[in-house]
Formats: C-alpha cells, sequence, structure tokens
C-alpha cells in the first residue's frame, strides 16, 4: 500500500474511533432542542382529539344536569376540565423549561422527562374518558 492509502486508512479508522468515543458529560448536546420540539408537534396534533373528547363529554353529560350527576360523572368531568385548562399552561411551560435547561449531555434524561411532563394534561383528559366511560 502506498502512504496515501495509509493515510486514508488512518483517517477512517480515526474518525470512526471519535465518533464511537464517549461523550463528556459537560459536553454540548447538539440535539438538545429535540425532546421539546418532538412535545410540541405531538401536542398540536393530539389537541384536536382532546377538545373533541372534551367537548362531546361535557355535552353528553348535560342531561343529569350539574345536581343530579353520580359521583362517577362528576369526578372525570372535573378530571377533564382541570387537565383541559392545564393544557394550556403546563404543556408550553414544560416545554419552556426544557429548552431552558443547559445543554449539556449530562441534563438530556431530565429535558426529555421534563418535555414529556408537558403531555401529561393531554393523557389525563384522555383517560377521563376511559374513566367516565367506565364509571358513569
Amino acid at each position: 500500500m502506498t502512504t496515501k492509502q495509509w493515510d486514508a486508512v488512518y483517517a477512517r479508522t480515526y474518525w470512526a474511533a471519535q465518533r464511537r468515543a464517549p461523550r463528556g458529560p459537560e459536553e454540548r448536546d447538539r440535539q438538545a432542542w429535540t425532546p421539546s420540539l418532538a412535545v410540541a408537534l405531538v401536542a398540536v396534533a393530539v389537541h384536536v382529539l382532546v377538545v373533541l373528547v372534551y367537548g362531546f363529554s361535557t355535552m353528553a353529560t348535560d342531561g343529569c344536569g350539574p345536581d343530579h350527576c353520580p359521583a362517577g360523572v362528576t369526578g372525570p368531568l372535573t378530571a377533564m376540565s382541570l387537565a383541559y385548562y392545564g393544557i394550556f399552561t403546563l404543556t408550553p411551560s414544560a416545554v419552556l423549561v426544557a429548552l431552558a435547561l443547559p445543554w449539556r449531555y449530562r441534563w438530556r434524561r431530565v429535558r426529555i422527562l421534563v418535555a414529556c411532563a408537558g403531555l401529561l394534561p393531554h393523557l389525563t383528559v384522555i383517560l377521563s374518558l376511559v374513566a367516565l366511560l367506565a364509571f358513569g
């Protein structure tokens, strides 16, 4: 092999070793924005479903009135309405906090958990529908 070929082999192995090298916890995370973006896109996509679930659930229980509904109906409806209003406060807050955390590799898990916490109100509305259908 010529010197040029050996240099190419060395460059490939050096590049591969650098790519597989463990990252230090203080190294900058270039993908730190992805959890926030993913949660924001999922939240926007699921929001239509949440609005339909919340709207139809309250309309379907309109016949019993606020004073005559059983606890199996009022409990999930209360949780659903609180979670629906939590969507407009918790989800943007979680996305912004996830973006505000330090963009280092050691904060990656915390950043993902905080961003995913923004989807809890959406999940609560959908699970309240399941509880409403089961107990109501």
